[in-house]
């Protein structure tokens, strides 16, 4: 597998990925083996058997991502925001 921005691989296909090392590593697969496989670092590999001891195969799956798109501004507190922004001076 070639060098891939994981940032760009949708969260199903990372968390297959995972789970798939994890299962060769099982299977006696070495970690340096894994990480030119998955080209990625082979601390990547050491967490993902970290996670795994710690939690099983559901610590692999995707977590939430910290910066979710649910505004956690009420509609009255976002109009307000954007009238202060737009009225007020930079300074």
């Amino acid at each position: 597998m070639s060098k891939v921005d994981g940032r760009k691989v949708s969260h199903d296909v990372r968390e297959a990925i995972r789970i798939q090392a994890i299962q060769k590593w099982l299977d006696g697969a070495k970690v340096q083996r894994l990480s030119k496989e998955y080209g990625t670092d082979s601390s990547c590999i050491y967490r993902w058997i970290s996670r795994y001891r710690a939690g099983g195969m559901d610590a692999l799956k995707t977590r939430p991502i910290a910066h979710s798109k649910n505004s956690k501004l009420t509609p009255e507190q976002q109009d307000s925001l954007v009238k202060i922004i737009l009225t007020n001076e930079p300074t």
